[in-house]
């Protein structure tokens, strides 16, 4: 029926009992305002009021959705209100309504876990905090996890008083649940995908690229855990009344259980081999096994490598870093002061203690040299690795990540289209 029917309906109603619209107002707890909107047809009344304003009017709740009176002989044949809230197309538009209205409100709690997303990525990619940000988007998080459950409890007081037969009220609160739990899902699959903010520091943000892997991941792992949190909680909601099945709705959810325990074993193997097998590729071939860098097969050319004024790629030598005044002053270990010459020599010995190299470093991009004695006492060949060797295989580690974390995603998607493509209702 038309808000439009309604809302002439209640101001006929209103005027014939000799009201005005702050008495109505008044004797449903409402403003005055609420009641002129509703004569306006810019609103309705809440579900839970249309069983007070029918027993204020004298007239059935079915007439009041109808806006309109029943023939005397159609009343006649109607002994009580329940009877007529027990009609099936009462009940239909009834249920309707209810439903509506909660799904509207299931948007403000999903909007919510959107905004705390939008927070916490502000809060790290802006302002580098990643950790503030994961706290602000879990206090969304939050508040909309309190919303929904407000909102199923004030669903489930709607209907509660509406006539609804067993089979019906059941239906209404198994609709009601799966909302919520499609929207509980949102947000945890959000928290999961902000998790990773609580690696970095407090002062430093995540970067995007780390944030969408680890975020994905993460969110994977939460919507596992929160799979395998409700095959357990539906038995208990079974079991306390909250809703009942039919036989055929039975069937269904019992086949269902059993190819979600399927599904989510499966899913839990792949992810677990998955992320092992990166662990594992990560210890044999990570960035410091995978550097290339310059092999020498002479001291000469190995100590003139060392000796290439270079400065470090992040910023000058420690030693230009001291105040001016102490630049030029260089000490031993016993505290005898050593020109700069030989407080940058370096050598190397062979393993008898020789001196088989002597170098002064200047060539500050060197994070690492590598050798191994011969049998004839000599080092060579010396491999030399350098920062950017370093960042170089740091990219080749980084885009190995990044095919894990895409096999990864594939396999959630697979698994989830083989759960909806066999899942029965």
């Amino acid at each position: 029926m038309e808000q439009r029917t309604i809302g002439k309906f209640i101001t006929a109603l209103r005027k014939a009992s000799g009201m005005t619209q702050r008495d109505l107002a008044e004797r449903l707890g409402v403003s005055d305002k609420s009641v002129s909107r509703w004569e306006r047809d810019e609103g309705a009344p809440d579900l839970s009021l249309i069983p007070v304003l029918a027993e204020i009017f004298g007239v059935t709740c079915d007439e009041l959705l109808r806006g309109e009176r029943r023939p005397p002989e159609e009343r006649a044949a109607v002994s009580e209100e329940g009877s007529t809230l027990r009609g099936e197309k009462q009940r239909r538009r009834l249920v309707k309504a209810a439903l509506s209205q909660y799904r509207s409100r299931v948007y403000i709690a999903a909007g919510l876990s959107l905004l705390g997303l939008i927070a916490a990525m502000i809060a790290n990619l802006a302002f580098l905090q990643a950790i503030l940000g994961f706290f602000l988007g879990t206090a969304f998080y939050v508040a909309s996890a309190i919303c929904l459950a407000i909102f199923v409890n004030r669903a489930f007081l709607s209907v509660e008083d509406a006539g609804l037969e067993e089979g019906e009220l059941s239906q209404f609160k198994r609709q009601v649940i799966a909302s919520a739990r499609r929207s509980l899902g949102l947000t945890v699959i959000l928290l999961g995908f902000t998790a990773p903010l609580l690696l970095a520091g407090a002062y430093t943000g995540l970067g995007t690229e780390a944030t969408l892997l680890l975020g994905t991941v993460c969110a994977a792992v939460f919507l596992l855990v929160y799979a395998i949190v409700w095959h357990f909680l539906t038995p208990a909601l079974l079991r306390r009344g909250v809703y009942t099945l039919e036989a055929q709705e039975e069937a269904a959810y019992r086949h269902n259980r059993r190819l979600l325990r399927r599904c989510t074993a499966v899913l839990t193997a792949l992810l677990l081999v998955t992320l092992l097998s990166h662990q594992a590729v990560t210890v044999i071939w990570g960035p410091w096994t995978i550097m290339e860098g310059e092999v020498f097969h002479d001291y000469d050319s190995f100590a003139a490598c060392m000796e290439q004024d270079i400065p470090h790629p992040d910023g000058p030598r420690g030693v230009q870093a001291v105040a001016p005044e102490s630049v030029e002053h260089y000490y031993d270990e016993s505290g005898q002061e050593i020109s700069q010459e030989e407080a940058f020599r370096q050598t190397l010995e062979d393993g008898e203690g020789n001196v088989v190299c002597t170098y002064i470093k200047r060539n500050d991009s060197v994070i690492s040299i590598q050798y191994s004695e011969n049998e004839d006492g000599t080092l060579l060949p010396i491999t030399v690795y350098t920062q950017d060797d370093y960042d170089r295989a740091l990219k080749k580690a980084h885009r190995r990540l990044i095919l894990f974390a895409a096999l990864c995603c594939v396999e959630i998607a697979a698994v989830v289209a083989a759960y909806r493509k066999k899942r029965v209702g």
